[in-house]
């Protein structure tokens, strides 16, 4: 396992991370022999960060996640960070600053620490916090004199939290105001093979959200970079199957990558693995560790397979020059 720094926050992770959302469920499930397993296995092969959400199960997956890692004897004194997030509801918006800290001290509680590395906002963000999906937070809300960062200084100066973050989803412009604000010390990135907006440039006709290379101006700020949605949700696997297994369609995180046209995007890079000789989802990881400035990619986990995957991408090398040509005519022809 190779490390990286994770922007200016002093902290050295892990080029793997593990994620605790999106296509794995392992960690919202009651196997708690299962989740044991993983979380050991990740530690013995050199896995240091560690992510997690509020929203994720209800708390299931922080009170699972933190039940592991103490049965697995990881804690500070083992070099492992930690991360967790705050999502707001319509009723929090009234009193944002209060609504983050409350949330905090029931996920440390769920988590059984006594403080965590990273905090993170989980909204997504837009101007006058609407957005076509999910519960959007204004940059006042962010800002303001009440609001949450306000919160997260609070919970800082209580020793509760070390550093502070936000995911990078809804208005690309509002994300931007968040960067460059200097308040906040990571971005988590929405950065794969099928949107790689937030890293390289994509014609105006392109038919996902351009993020407008976010992931850039987040390095240029000196933030660490936390790379989510790797492998979209399972569309860069070499069976997707996703939507055999959920109850309900996957959640849409970023307009224009619905799950259904990632699969259809994802048919016509079957090539990429062939000539790397490595598994599709390989070269997702790989492609994403490629990009200077990413702290670390964050992937789930239901096995030990998909581990033993994922951490095998760490210091194997990057795709070749010959396959990156491909990929930026597949992105200026928006995948036709």
């Amino acid at each position: 396992m190779q490390y990286r720094s994770l922007g200016r926050t002093g902290i050295r992770v892990s080029e793997i991370g593990f994620g605790t959302g999106g296509i794995s469920r392992l960690m919202v499930s009651d196997d708690h022999e299962g989740q044991l397993r993983a979380v050991k296995g990740a530690l013995d092969l050199g896995v240091t960060f560690f992510d997690t959400a509020m929203g994720y199960g209800n708390g299931k997956s922080e009170a699972n996640l933190g039940r592991a890692l103490k049965a697995a004897g990881a804690g500070v004194e083992a070099g492992v960070s930690l991360s967790t997030k705050i999502r707001l509801g319509p009723d929090d918006l009234s009193d944002p600053k209060g609504a983050v800290i409350a949330s905090v001290e029931r996920s440390l509680d769920r988590l059984g620490r006594t403080s965590v590395d990273l905090i993170q906002i989980h909204n997504y963000i837009a101007p006058g916090g609407k957005w076509p999906v999910g519960v959007a937070l204004d940059e006042g809300d962010v800002f303001g004199p009440g609001g949450v960062l306000a919160g997260f200084k609070e919970l800082r100066a209580r020793g509760k939290v070390g550093f502070f973050g936000f995911t990078g989803i809804g208005d690309p412009k509002a994300l931007s105001g968040l960067v460059e604000s200097g308040e906040f010390h990571t971005v988590q990135t929405y950065f794969n093979l099928l949107n790689p907006s937030s890293g390289y440039p994509v014609p105006e006709s392109f038919g996902a959200l351009d993020y407008g290379g976010l992931l850039d101006r987040a390095v240029d700020e000196g933030m660490g970079v936390l790379v989510i949605r790797v492998l979209a949700l399972g569309a860069l696997t070499a069976e997707p199957g996703l939507l055999g297994f959920l109850d309900e369609a996957p959640p849409v995180l970023s307009l224009g990558s619905e799950y259904a046209r990632d699969v259809e995007r994802a048919g016509k890079l079957s090539w990429l693995a062939d000539e790397g000789g490595y598994t599709l989802a390989q070269a997702a990881i790989r492609f994403a560790l490629m990009k200077e400035g990413v702290s670390t990619v964050l992937v789930g986990f239901s096995g030990s397979g998909q581990l033993e995957e994922a951490v095998s991408c760490s210091g194997a090398g990057t795709i070749s020059g010959e396959s990156m040509q491909k990929l930026k005519r597949l992105w200026e022809t928006d995948f036709s």
